[in-house]
């Protein structure tokens, strides 16, 4: 019988956000799967190991590269497949760590691609974005009424026009502010959490308080 591949949503860093779902996934896997850049620590597994019981499980590291080369990023793809559908093919269940959601901006999704255009089952299990977490922690609502939510990338081609379109936006994976972000910041309210629920979480409503190579889990909530 086949393993089964989960995508395990591990919140945006207070281990107490960690779904029952999530830690019931990790108890039933034998492997657990944690991506990671240039072989760093993972984030997501420190988060895990708070919450859930590793002893007698295997810990794989894939590696995933920061480079925006399309082919790099399809290469390593096709190896943690490759790896994953191996371990499944022997009966092996395996849980791919992710930080927020599985299904905003994660690995995962490419990798799950591959293994189930091999024949193998996924299954994804949900977790607290990091907006929502910026949200709760700032005390304040994303959306009310009839307000749409959009979520955009720092580094997204479209951004300029989304930040014109009507309701509350999100902005996210940013490695920096650039000048366009920062002439956003500075023309309209909004409110910044970088490392929400982690050691050493920051909230902004002042630009100018902003590191200008500040943490990479910054999140923007503009109103």
């Amino acid at each position: 019988m086949s393993g089964i591949l989960y995508g395990v949503s591990v919140g945006s860093g207070d281990p107490e956000l960690i779904t029952l779902g999530a830690v019931k996934a990790i108890g039933e896997c034998s492997v657990i799967a944690v991506p990671r850049t240039k072989g760093e620590s993972s984030l997501a597994l420190t988060i895990a190991e708070q919450v859930a019981d590793m002893s007698g499980k295997e810990i794989v590291f894939f590696d995933f590269p920061m480079s925006l080369d399309k082919s790099e990023w399809e290469k390593s793809h096709e190896t943690a497949a490759k790896d994953i559908c191996g371990r499944l093919s022997e009966g092996m269940s395996v849980a791919m760590l992710c930080l927020g959601d599985i299904s905003v901006y994660s690995t995962f999704s490419y990798i799950a691609e591959r293994v189930k255009q091999s024949g193998f089952i996924c299954r994804w299990i949900p977790g607290v974005t990091s907006f929502c977490a910026a949200a709760a922690v700032c005390g304040s609502p994303l959306v009310s009424g009839n307000e749409p939510l959009i979520v955009v990338p720092a580094s997204s081609d479209n951004f300029d026009e989304l930040l014109k379109q009507s309701g509350t936006k999100v902005i996210m994976k940013s490695r920096g502010i650039s000048d366009r972000l920062r002439t956003v910041l500075e023309s309209r309210p909004f409110f910044a959490v970088s490392d929400c629920g982690m050691q050493g979480e920051r909230i902004y409503t002042d630009v100018n308080d902003i590191p200008e190579n500040g943490s990479y889990f910054t999140v923007y909530i503009v109103k």
